[in-house]
């Protein structure tokens, strides 16, 4: 291997910028925790959403669409924009937007909402794509344990967010804008951590790496994309309707939103723990099929047994859905032929993979404003399940390039 392609060692990179490894580690953390708390935000408070905008499921749960759809459509550029400026500028840019949007969302009309919304889901599509690839580039050896770091991160966010939703309401009049506009101040708290990062001569360092063979002959692209897909798919519909389901099956707001908070809280050991053993293991097909099984079981409960208490079922969905997100970073880490290639099997992956995953939060929407009840949304996430199984499957069966 030559020179110019040799990875890094865990600290030359940080190194040769002159920067301790805390700073970095800081600015991964807080930036992370935006990635997620503007879809999180929205589900224990859609009911009331939906009411005071007088529109259908359907389409209040473009709240949650529109940024999976930024998510595909913009991941793509993320390489394209660290061709003229450093990643860390992009990462700095696309967290100031996030905290824009937060702000317009508490706008008076669902147009303010939506374009709040967008800017929103713009900021976090960039952030997606180049923070694992940060997490490569400056820590090669310890891919699972920071892989796992930066999901506890993204997740905690969702975990403070669902949780904090209908209390920051309550607290703040009733109103449910203010309640999601707060979370404009953690991504202000965001470009603050991420400052120190930035210096003059690193403002135009262009991508976080160069060289490498195309992402488009690499066998392992697409059974990882698809694999990114169906998760995504899986965990941001029941995300964003699970309170509904469970306010119809008689919880209040309140506890519907703590239970979405325990079900993303659960998740906390899953992404530390589950990337650093995916990394470790030969093969890591037994924790697709394991981690498949525990969301099957967590939806087939809420199906099959309605009338029981739903704690199970949802620690179970948050167990299965924490898992399977840090597997899917993982994926990418470890699929890419070169260290090179990581933004760009990132971006493939993430942007077809969230297009993908914008249509499970409409149709789910959508098989409830037809049937009126549960039962066929809640099936159609069982049949995605199985697709997440079979996917995830074929990435660790795909003939191996070394690292599987």
């Amino acid at each position: 291997m030559s020179e110019k392609h040799r990875p890094d060692t865990d600290t030359s990179a940080l190194a040769r910028r002159g920067l301790p490894t805390f700073l970095l580690l800081l600015g991964v953390v807080l930036v992370a925790v935006n990635l997620r708390p503007s879809l999180a935000g929205f589900g224990p408070l859609l009911g009331q959403i939906q009411a005071d905008l007088h529109v259908s499921a359907a389409t209040v749960s473009l709240l949650t669409t529109i940024p999976l759809l930024c998510w595909g459509l913009l991941a793509p550029l993320a390489p394209l924009l660290t061709r003229r400026w450093s990643s860390e500028t992009v990462v700095l840019l696309s967290t100031a937007l996030i905290a824009v949007g937060a702000l317009l969302r508490v706008g008076p009309s669902l147009r303010w909402i939506l374009l709040g919304t967008g800017l929103v889901g713009a900021g976090i599509a960039l952030n997606n794509v180049l923070l694992p690839s940060l997490v490569r580039r400056d820590f090669p050896q310890q891919i699972g344990l920071m892989t796992g770091v930066y999901t506890l991160a993204v997740v905690g966010g969702a975990t403070l967010a669902s949780g904090l939703a209908v209390p920051l309401r309550t607290a703040l009049g009733g109103a449910w804008r203010a309640s999601l506009g707060v979370w404009a101040g953690l991504a202000v708290l965001g470009v603050l951590a991420w400052l120190p990062l930035l210096s003059g001569r690193h403002l135009r360092r262009g991508p976080v790496t160069t060289g490498g063979p195309s992402v488009w002959r690499n066998p392992h692209a697409w059974p990882v994309t698809l694999f990114m897909g169906f998760q995504a798919l899986v965990f941001f519909t029941w995300l964003t309707w699970l309170p509904r389901v469970l306010q119809d099956q008689g919880l209040t707001p309140a506890a519907a939103g703590g239970l979405l908070a325990l079900g993303n809280l659960v998740q906390l050991p899953f992404t530390v723990l589950v990337p650093v053993l995916a990394a470790r293991l030969p093969n890591p097909r037994a924790l697709v099929v394991g981690v498949s099984l525990l969301v099957a079981a967590g939806l087939l409960g809420l199906l099959l047994f309605p009338g029981t208490p739903p704690l199970p079922w949802i620690l179970l969905l948050g167990a299965g859905c924490g898992s399977t997100f840090p597997l899917a970073l993982v994926f990418i880490a470890l699929r890419a032929a070169h260290p090179a290639q990581v933004p760009r099997l990132s971006a493939l992956a993430q942007g077809v993979g969230y297009l993908l995953a914008a249509g499970g939060p409409f149709i789910f929407g959508a098989l409830h404003d037809r049937t009126s009840g549960w039962t066929a949304p809640l099936w159609f996430l069982v049949v995605c399940t199985g697709l997440v199984l079979l996917t995830g499957i074929w990435v660790t069966s795909a003939k191996p390039s070394g690292r599987l």
